[in-house]
């Protein structure tokens, strides 16, 4: 028997040891699982996706920060981009990834869905029997997978500890709180620092570095490259690399003094013409807010014109309306004193045997103005027997019996009238019918035209639609009049065969992968007429019976296809009618039907729908040949087409009549509205005609009152010339004052206006100046255009000011922008915009003020000497650091227990043991990588500083 190794001896009573793994819900580990680990050592053996990673995982998740946790790292070996494991996926239990049927995407399959939760428990125990007990909780909520989505509690317990004492945590709905008050003892966090500072304590674990070599050995196959496994996970950073750093910060502090003088004076180069752009930008908005004042009066400015100028107006106004008074009352003076003349001509006038006179000339003129719509009635009567194709009679019997006749031609024009419309009603109504019909029959010739079918074209229609709607072909729906025809020998009983079969022809047939969407369809759709489908599939089986020989099933044709058979067995359950020649078999038969379309559907129930003839081949729907219907029914089209035509010519002339007649009416109507009186005209012609006869007479014979009446007529006329000046005087006296009302008006709304405000001095030098350069003097009828004209060349000014600060503000943003380029850490937060220019400028100011360029040439020769100075001090710091990393080297290599190096005058060597090969490695390369890492910042500086002479390390 094999002794048992002494290995507590090894280790002390203090020190812990893993003594116990708990998972629960941990990848495919479903439920609670208890894993012992035993002091002498623990394999992890099985097969590939036993687990083995799943619990090397829980340890890391339960000691390693997150930053460093690297799930599942030792199956993929080499491949560090991998990141196939995560703590979702082993909190959903993830076991496959598989293609989706549907979309075609690989997913991921997990045990655990919906709301769920794991735990993980690793137990340390020591030899003075203490115990300390590291704890996670995790949990998903509802179907969340992100890894944000992922809640966590850290515990550590110094007791024992068993997972199933949190089985009240996952009915409680995850309640944190109720999980502290159930363990006051434990220290219980939410975060994972507070938490491995306390497991570290406890287990006296120094520092982290010890737990990312732990996490590192255990999900590693194969270590790497061991220089770079002892530099970041065993050795900490020698103290000669702070001394280093520290002389080439000295070094660099130097060049830095001397880069911020050279720095200054760059940045005044820069910021100094922004601030020249910005003081001359500051100009021109000087400029252009004095531009912008004046812009701002200008309308002031014109209003306050216009009423400068328009009291001058009212007041030269009143000056005219003053000088046109007179001129009124002078011509009125004139006027009065020719109308008293004439007053007294006419006195002399009637004096002297005038008054006869003008009673003469006064009947004369009642008699003109008789005569005047005597000749205007005279003509209308003329007209209207002109366009009745009569004459105007010359007596008054016969114009009476001219009115007679125009009488009687009105009351039968009435009611000639109303039969003439009454026809027309009539033909328009026959017109209608004859168009409806002509458009179905054209509807049907098209129907026929397209297929060889018989159904009617608005069935067709409608199965058009649903297939469409359904998403199959018409051809797929077929009527079951498509599929039977009366055999051609069989033809004398077409007719009745038709009307039996009239409903079940007009039928869809539809089969059962149809069916289901066909009659969606129907349901949800209003069609507007009957439609009867039947849902075809293996016909029914019955005792079949035998037909007679006369049976309407023998004398059709059923066309082979997919429905035959179910059409035959449904003509011969339904149909079964025998064809009878006379009543004596017809009433012995259980169904019949005869030639003449009588039809027997059972003993007691018989039918004969005589509303078509049964003849009338335009309502069969049999048959697989439509040519005799489609013949009928361009026949029809064609007569109706023709009746159209006819009934259109007999409604035109009947319109064309009735207009004539109305026309005919209308004059008859002027005719009897006249009198014979209105329109005789020779007794007032004979009585004129004897007036003037008289007044010539009596003015030829009387010289006194011939002289008088001629004095008169050029008094009148001097009358009516001073009344006409008159009338002009006082015209123009009264447009005078309108003009005045007028401009007053418009004067006292000015002054009332309150949007007229006062103007600066500065608007009232400046506008002046600019009005007075126009071409044109201001005044009250081309203020506005001036008022234009100066606007115009202000905006144009203010234009060209503005595309003036726009340059000014390019370049100043061009300075911030190549200063913030090239100087980022002094542009600090300030960005290129004319925003930060204060702060900008303030640094200019600084930069003047420190005068830092004028020591330029002062700082780049201190920096030289104190270069050369600390040359020595820097070789020999990094000898020192050669040194102590050699001895560290040898320290490192003890500890491991590998082989001694190989001492030699050029070079140390010592054997990486890997887990695939094993090579040597040259400690010199180390040395160097050391060197080139300390000597790179001072091979900067020797770039900047010109290339100072070297200094061997």
């Amino acid at each position: 028997m094999i002794p048992e190794p002494q290995t507590a001896s090894l280790f002390a009573r203090e020190q812990f040891r893993m003594t116990r793994l708990q998972v629960y819900n941990w990848g495919t580990f479903s439920d609670l699982h208890d894993v012992p680990i035993s002091e002498r050592g623990f394999l992890f053996v099985g097969r590939s996706g036993a687990g083995k990673s799943t619990l090397l995982d829980a340890f890391s998740a339960l000691l390693t920060p997150p930053r460093w946790i690297d799930f599942n790292a030792a199956a993929r070996e080499a491949d560090r981009s991998g990141r196939d494991r995560n703590l979702v996926t082993y909190i959903r239990g993830a076991w496959a990834e598989q293609k989706d049927g549907e979309s075609g995407e690989i997913a991921t399959r997990y045990l655990r869905s919906g709301t769920t939760w794991s735990a993980l428990a690793l137990s340390y125990q020591n030899a003075l029997g203490q115990s300390v007990v590291l704890v996670q909780v995790f949990w998903l909520r509802g179907n969340a997978n992100g890894s944000a989505d992922v809640k966590r509690h850290y515990l550590v317990m110094e007791r024992a500890f068993d997972l199933r004492e949190l089985e009240d945590f996952g009915q409680s709905n995850f309640d944190v709180r109720k999980l502290k008050q159930s363990f006051p003892e434990a220290f219980a966090r939410d975060e994972f620092r507070p938490y491995c500072e306390r497991f570290c304590r406890l287990l006296g674990i120094e520092s982290e570095m010890a737990l990312r070599l732990l996490h590192k050995t255990q999900s590693a196959k194969n270590l790497g490259d061991l220089n770079t496994f002892l530099r970041d996970f065993m050795l900490d950073k020698p103290e000669t690399f702070e001394v280093a750093d520290r002389l080439v910060n000295e070094f660099g502090e130097l060049n830095a003094a001397h880069q911020a003088v050279v720095t200054a004076r760059e940045q005044v180069q820069t910021l100094a013409p922004a601030r020249e752009q910005h003081q001359r930008r500051d100009s021109l908005m000087l400029q252009r807010n004095g531009l912008d004042e004046l812009r701002l009066g200008v309308d002031g400015y014109r209003e306050i014109r216009r009423i400068e100028l328009l009291k001058q107006h009212v007041e030269s106004l009143q000056v005219q309306a003053s000088g046109s008074e007179g001129e009124v009352s002078r011509r009125q003076s004139i006027l009065e004193n020719h109308a008293t003349t004439l007053r007294d001509l006419e006195r002399q006038h009637r004096e002297a045997g005038g008054d006869q006179i003008e009673q003469w000339e006064v009947e004369k003129s009642g008699l003109e103005g008789q005569r005047t719509e005597r000749l205007r009635k005279r003509g209308q009567a003329e007209e209207a027997c002109k366009k009745l194709g009569w004459s105007l009679p010359d007596s008054p019997q016969a114009f009476a019996e001219l009115l007679g006749n125009a009488r009687q031609e009105v009351e039968n024009w009435e009611q000639r009238s109303n039969d003439s419309r009454a026809e027309q009603f009539r033909l328009d109504r026959e017109k209608k019918d004859a168009e409806t019909a002509f458009l179905q029959a054209r509807k049907e010739v098209e129907a026929l035209q397209r297929q060889p079918s018989n159904i009617p074209a608005d069935m067709l229609g409608m199965r058009r639609d649903i297939a469409a709607a359904i998403g199959i072909s018409g051809s797929a729906l077929p009527f079951v009049g498509e599929l039977i025809e009366v055999k051609p020998d069989e033809a004398e009983w077409q007719g009745a065969i038709e009307r039996v079969l009239h409903g079940f022809a007009l039928s869809l047939l539809v089969d059962e992968r149809q069916y289901s969407a066909l009659a969606n369809h129907i349901n949800n759709t209003h069609l507007g007429q009957r439609l009867v489908y039947y849902r075809t599939g293996r016909p029914e089986t019955w005792q079949a019976k035998p037909i007679g020989a006369n049976s309407l099933v023998l004398k059709l044709n059923v066309k082979e296809g997919t429905y035959s058979d179910w059409l035959q067995a449904e003509l011969r359950q339904r149909f079964d009618y025998a064809c009878v020649d006379g009543m004596t078999s017809f009433r012995s038969a259980d169904r019949a039907i005869t030639r003449e379309g009588q039809v027997k559907h059972s003993k007691t129930r018989h039918e004969k729908d005589d509303r078509r003839s049964v003849g009338d081949r335009r309502n069969w729907v049999l048959g697989f040949d439509n040519r005799e219907k489609l013949a009928l029914f361009q026949t029809q089209a064609q007569e109706l087409a023709a009746t159209i035509t006819r009934l259109e010519g007999e409604i035109d002339t009947l319109a064309d009549q009735d207009k004539n007649r109305a026309t005919r009416a209308m004059q008859c109507q002027t005719l009897v509205n006249l009198q014979w009186q209105e329109i005789d005209l020779l007794p007032l012609l004979d009585r004129i005609s004897t007036i003037e006869r008289q007044i010539r007479e009596a003015r030829e014979g009387n010289t006194t009152l011939l002289q008088i009446s001629e004095q008169i007529e050029k008094q009148k006329k001097l009358v009516e010339d001073t009344d006409k000046e008159f009338r002009q005087a006082t015209r123009a006296h009264d447009s005078i004052l309108d003009q005045i009302k007028t401009s007053t008006q418009k004067l006292e709304a000015l002054l009332q206006d309150v949007s007229i405000v006062p103007l600066t001095p500065h608007q009232v030098s400046g506008l002046d100046e600019r009005f007075v350069k126009q071409s044109d003097a201001v005044r009250l009828d081309n203020i506005d255009k001036v008022t234009t004209s100066v606007e115009r060349a202000l905006n144009a000014e203010i234009e060209e000011v503005n595309r003036g600060i726009g340059v000014c503000e390019k370049e100043i943003e061009a300075r911030f922008a190549d200063f913030k380029r090239q100087w980022p850490m002094d542009a600090g937060d300030m960005d290129t915009s004319l925003a930060s220019a204060p702060d900008f400028f303030a640094k200019l100011v600084r930069l003047e003020t420190d005068g830092l360029p004028a020591y330029e040439q002062r700082f780049f020769e201190l920096l030289q000497s104190q270069s050369h100075q600390n040359l020595a001090a820097l070789s020999t710091y990094l000898n020192d650091a050669r040194k102590a990393i050699l001895e560290r080297m040898d320290l490192v290599n003890d500890s491991l227990g590998q082989v001694p190096f190989n001492q030699s005058a050029n070079q140390r060597t010592y054997l990486h043991i890997d887990a695939s090969d094993r090579q040597l490695v040259d400690v010199k390369e180390f040395k160097q990588e050391i060197q080139q890492a300390l000597s790179h910042a001072w091979t900067e500086d020797r770039k900047r500083l010109g290339n100072p002479p070297s200094q061997t390390f």
